[in-house]
């Protein structure tokens, strides 16, 4: 067997009526702007993945997506054995960043195993005998009594982890951060994240009040590149820093981890599939700094490989796996299975999941 052909499949999934678009402090959405990863074998085998690109974090978009793919990723993996994962990395990354678009394909060549070798994606990747992941929400930048209200549906329907989105008006985030702590009493897990928003003093002020309402990490307080003022707020806190946009790769992992600023460390298998996730994590449980499996809100296709990863792996603490949940629809022929705040894994081979033909030709912005 061998890669004979990788399609990119531009699809456009709106966010559903009433939810609206949703504001972060570095970017926006009102849809999903993915793309569709399918990796087809010389015997017909089928594989497929989902990237999210953000040309605000990753520096890539859409199209640039589907180029890359098609003009140097393919024609890079072509006649590989699909089992080959470390060669394919070593292939793709003669192309510069493009994380998630990398990430797609290494999801797809995961798929295309498992089913030749008819098993699960959760014994292929060997970790844990788990069959289901914990849920989280991401919560966008509101006011503060609208975003404790979405944390209260949210625990209903038995979420316990919550991230809320800070980093453009700190009294506005700590009012927001109370509001959500007072509606959902002490045993919620509530975290921030500011995507880069504060100033060192800014960060190190809302820290330390927040430290009195139970956060649980605070995520990227200051700007990724600051090796300095991330250590400086990290030591002037008693609340672990969670680095995101700090680590994309396994060297950015060690880099960090040798600062001393990383409490906690954001895996996302949208930049990071499984593969290069599994590398990082053993990097960060080898310092014994723990991992918080991460979102780029993903659809369906995307929020069950990262389920897959996170129901595998001992060193991942909590997760924000749910957000395709706002999308008024999948791509896929059943929506994954949900069970008081896990998300249950297929059991069919490979990803255990279906193409809604239908869905995707509906969805699809490439005709």
């Amino acid at each position: 067997m061998a890669i004979e052909r990788i399609e990119a499949i531009p699809f456009r999934i709106p966010i559903r009526a009433g939810i609206g678009p949703i504001q972060s402090n570095i970017w926006g959405m009102d849809s999903a702007l993915h793309v569709l990863i399918k990796v087809t074998d010389s015997d017909g085998v089928v594989g497929y993945g989902e990237t999210t690109p953000r040309a605000t974090i990753y520096g890539d978009t859409q199209t640039s997506t589907v180029a890359v793919v098609r003009e140097w990723l393919e024609p890079a993996l072509r006649n590989l054995e699909p089992w080959a994962f470390e060669t394919a990395w070593e292939r793709m990354d003669r192309v510069a960043h493009n994380l998630p678009a990398k990430a797609g394909i290494d999801e797809a060549l995961h798929d295309i195993v498992g089913k030749k070798l008819g098993v699960n994606v959760r014994q292929l990747l060997g970790g844990l005998d788990r069959d289901r992941a914990p849920l989280g929400m991401i919560v966008p930048l509101g006011p503060p009594e609208e975003v404790a209200e979405k944390c209260m549906e949210a625990a209903t329907r038995g979420i316990r982890c919550f991230k809320i989105k800070t980093g453009k008006d700190p009294k506005r985030d700590i009012t927001a951060f109370k509001a959500v702590r007072r509606a959902l009493g002490d045993d919620a897990c509530l975290s921030i994240d500011v995507n880069q928003g504060y100033s060192v003093t800014d960060a190190i002020r809302v820290l330390h009040t927040l430290y009195d309402y139970d956060i649980a990490w605070a995520e990227e307080p200051v700007k990724a590149w600051d090796m300095e003022g991330k250590l400086k707020v990290a030591r002037s806190v008693h609340v672990p820093l969670l680095l995101d946009e700090s680590v994309f790769t396994p060297q950015d992992a060690l880099r960090e981890i040798k600062n001393g600023a990383a409490g906690l460390i954001s895996i996302k298998t949208a930049r990071s599939a499984f593969f290069r996730s599994r590398v990082i994590s053993s990097i960060c449980e080898a310092a014994n700094v723990p991992c918080v499996l991460g979102s780029a809100r993903e659809s369906t296709v995307g929020s069950i490989v990262s389920a897959y990863f996170a129901a595998s792996c001992r060193n991942i603490m909590a997760t924000e796996i749910g957000d395709h949940v706002i999308f008024e629809a999948s791509l896929l022929t059943e929506w994954p299975r949900i069970e008081d705040g896990y998300m249950i894994l297929p059991s069919g081979p490979g990803l255990g999941i279906e193409i809604d033909e239908e869905q995707l030709e509906r969805y699809r912005i490439d005709r």
